[in-house]
């Protein structure tokens, strides 16, 4: 199968999802998968006001999504939580838990990772119940099991000293602070910033731009970047992304499988490859 590292959100057809097994998402698609021969799925869905993800789990896998715009009440192991823009909820295997958007004209936009699990079916999904009206009224007091952080929240890492970095801004939002195997993170490059060619011996890479535009290069394949960009990188390839828009690039992106920067065997390859330039 050949090695699919680009693709755009909006050329992912959406899933015909179960509303009888709690799917009363608008739009749910899958821009990698083990239709591509990944083990790990990588989700994009819209929550329009009123529709809601009921009580469900993944007996086989964790979970961690983001939300990108919208705020809602999110559900984990019996505990709830009111949820925004910029959360990031790690959601460990066989937990029970849901999202509802009770806006009357916002909706939810979430990208997320059913990590080491190729398909919706291989996560283990369970159908759980509805959602009651006491879930949605409260308290809502935080969780005891997973992890809820605000990329907002987060302290910029000092990248001074990783060469091709200097100056970018980067959250490291979940991994080793919360006891999490994978890492996940917010970049934030302004127009002309660029995170040179690199590896990571250890994780493959997922990301999807969510501000601006660019350019990446995974491999020897280079692609323009818009929001709605989706990208995979394999792990021991080298890549790169730049900014080149009138506002500062913005990708939500997750390390598999690595807790941090360190355990991912980042490695640094040096300048974009002129043949990209």
């Amino acid at each position: 199968m050949a090695r699919k590292y680009f693709t755009h959100i909006d050329h992912v057809t959406p899933e015909n999802m179960d509303a009888g097994d709690g799917w009363l998402i608008t739009e749910f698609r899958l821009p990698f998968s083990d239709r591509q021969g990944l083990g790990t799925t990588m989700f994009h869905a819209t929550f329009n006001p009123g529709a809601v993800h009921k009580k469900h789990k993944h007996e086989n896998c964790e979970e961690i999504y983001y939300i990108i715009s919208g705020c809602g009440i999110a559900g984990a192991g019996g505990a709830t939580e009111e949820v925004a823009a910029g959360h990031f909820h790690y959601v460990p295997a066989d937990t029970e838990h849901w999202l509802a958007n009770e806006s009357a004209d916002e909706p939810i936009i979430v990208v997320g990772w059913y990590l080491g699990a190729g398909s919706v079916a291989a996560t283990g999904y369970v159908y759980m119940g509805d959602v009651s009206e006491d879930d949605l009224a409260g308290p809502h007091a935080g969780y005891d099991v997973g992890s809820l952080v605000n990329h907002a929240d987060v302290a910029p890492s000092d990248m001074r000293g990783i060469d091709g970095w200097g100056g970018t801004e980067f959250r490291a939002c979940l991994g080793a602070a919360q006891g999490i195997g994978h890492s996940a993170w917010r970049p934030v490059l302004a127009s002309g910033q660029a995170l040179k060619t690199h590896r990571h011996n250890n994780a493959d890479e997922f990301y999807l731009v969510v501000a601006g535009a660019g350019r990446a290069g995974v491999g020897d394949k280079v692609s323009t970047l818009s929001v709605g960009s989706c990208v995979h990188v394999p792990a021991g390839t080298a890549h790169w992304f730049e900014s080149n828009g009138d506002e500062p690039l913005a990708v939500i992106g997750l390390h598999e499988g690595a807790e941090d920067l360190d355990a991912s065997g980042f490695e640094a390859l040096g300048e974009i490859p002129a043949s990209a330039e």
